[in-house]
């Protein structure tokens, strides 16, 4: 595969020690796999590999619309209260993975509207 069918979001809260990194891979448009690197935390191992499985087969640009529910009612056992922003690290790595992409091959998108940069 080309360089065109990937791409690569990484997110690091500027104030905690955690970061993920989500690498998608797109064939014909919709996301045929997805895979993660993160910090040793098993909760966000558990939400970035949550969102892998869950984002497979949907169209790599609509990633930039998801929200962090595809980790809340998909994962077991559920997030505490003090976990909930692991969720959005993951989600929004994805999202900086799917922009990448969407550059890459030319897939107009509103850059402002998903702090994809």
């Amino acid at each position: 595969m080309t360089d065109l069918n990937t791409g690569f979001g990484r997110m690091k809260p500027a104030d905690a020690d955690e970061f993920a990194e989500i690498t998608v891979t797109v064939e014909n448009g919709l996301v045929a796999d997805a895979a993660f690197a993160c910090t040793e935390n098993e909760t966000l191992k558990n939400c970035a590999a949550t969102l892998c499985r869950q984002i497979k087969g949907f169209p790599a640009a609509d990633l930039l619309q998801m929200n962090n529910n595809v980790i809340y009612y998909n994962i077991e056992p559920e997030l505490e209260r003090h976990e909930l922003y692991l969720a959005s690290v993951c989600v929004l790595a994805a999202k900086r993975a799917a922009a990448d992409w969407c550059r890459k091959n030319n897939v107009p998108f509103a850059e402002g509207d998903c702090c994809c940069v």
